[in-house]
C-alpha cells in the first residue's frame, strides 16, 4: 500500500525491558546530539559568505566532469525469477567521472546481489548530475517507467547538502520521492545510500571541507532517524522477497 510522508514518519509504538536509566542516559545523549548539529547547523549559516567566496574559486579550480557513458541499465544472469533494480540519484548514480555505466552504483549493486543471491538481476540507474532531492521529483521521476520493481536504491545528499538544504526538508524530500516511486513501480524494498561525507573531499578547501561536513553529517542524522521511524523503510525480520533471512532496515550507510 502506499504511504505519505507522514505516514511514512509512524510506526509502531517501540516496547523496551532496559531500565529507565538507560532510557534517561540515551536522552541525554541524543539531546546533546541535537544540540551539537544545531550550533554547526548555525555556524555554517553566519559562515556563509566564506563557504560561497570559496565555492566560487573551488568551481573554477575543479574540473567539471561528465556522467558515464551507456549502458544505463543491464541483465546479470542467474537461475529462477530476475530480480528487478531501480538507482534513482545524483553523480554516483549518473557515474560521473566514471567510463562506462557498468561501473555505476547500479551495476555493481547487481552484480552483487547477484552473487549473493544466484538470481538473475535486472538493473536500471536513472541518474542527474548535481541534482538535489526536490530536482529529482521534477526532472527524473517523469522517465520512471510504470512497470514493477523489487528493490530501490535511492542516493542523494551531496547536493542537498552545498544548497543548505535544511535536514527536515532532506528527509520530507526523500520520503516524498520514494512514495511517488513507489505509484510508479510498486511497494518496492527501499535502501537509502548514505550521505557522502563532504568533510572528507580533498578537493574542497579549509574550512569549506569542515562547514559542507557539517551540513552532510546533519543530513545523514536525519536520514538515519527517518529510516529508524518510517514503517516503509523498516520491514519486519524474517523471510525476505529473495529468499534471506533479514533483521536490519533496508538502510545502507557510505
Amino acid at each position: 500500500m502506499l504511504t505519505t510522508f507522514w505516514e511514512f514518519m509512524k510506526g509502531p509504538p517501540r516496547q523496551s525491558n532496559r531500565p529507565s536509566f538507560d532510557r534517561q542516559v540515551a536522552l541525554v545523549g541524543a539531546t546533546a546530539s541535537r544540540a551539537a548539529i544545531a550550533a554547526r547547523l548555525f555556524t555554517s549559516f553566519v559562515l556563509l559568505p566564506l563557504v560561497m567566496a570559496q565555492g566560487v574559486v573551488t568551481r573554477r579550480r575543479v574540473p567539471r566532469l561528465p556522467p558515464a557513458g551507456s549502458p544505463y541499465h543491464g541483465l546479470v544472469p542467474g537461475t529462477g525469477k530476475s530480480i528487478r533494480l531501480l538507482a534513482i540519484g545524483e553523480s554516483t548514480v549518473c557515474g560521473v567521472g566514471l567510463v562506462s555505466g557498468d561501473e555505476t552504483v547500479a551495476a555493481t549493486t547487481a552484480r552483487a546481489l547477484a552473487r549473493l543471491t544466484s538470481r538473475p538481476i535486472e538493473w536500471h540507474a536513472e541518474g542527474l548530475s548535481g541534482a538535489t532531492v526536490s530536482d529529482a521529483r521534477k526532472q527524473l521521476l517523469p522517465r520512471i517507467a510504470p512497470e514493477p520493481v523489487d528493490l530501490i536504491i535511492v542516493a542523494f545528499g551531496v547536493n542537498d547538502a552545498t544548497a543548505y538544504r535544511s535536514p527536515a526538508a532532506f528527509v520530507y524530500d526523500l520520503a516524498e520521492l520514494v512514495t511517488a516511486v513507489r505509484s510508479r513501480v510498486g511497494d518496492a524494498a527501499v535502501v537509502i545510500g548514505g550521505v557522502a561525507p563532504l568533510n572528507c573531499f580533498p578537493a574542497l578547501p579549509w574550512p569549506l571541507r569542515s562547514i559542507l561536513g557539517w551540513r552532510s553529517a546533519a543530513l545523514q542524522t536525519a536520514v538515519d532517524r527517518l529510516t529508524e521511524r518510517a514503517t516503509g523503510f523498516t520491514p519486519t525480520s524474517g523471510r525476505t522477497r529473495f529468499g534471506e533471512k533479514r533483521s536490519r532496515p533496508w538502510h545502507c550507510v557510505c
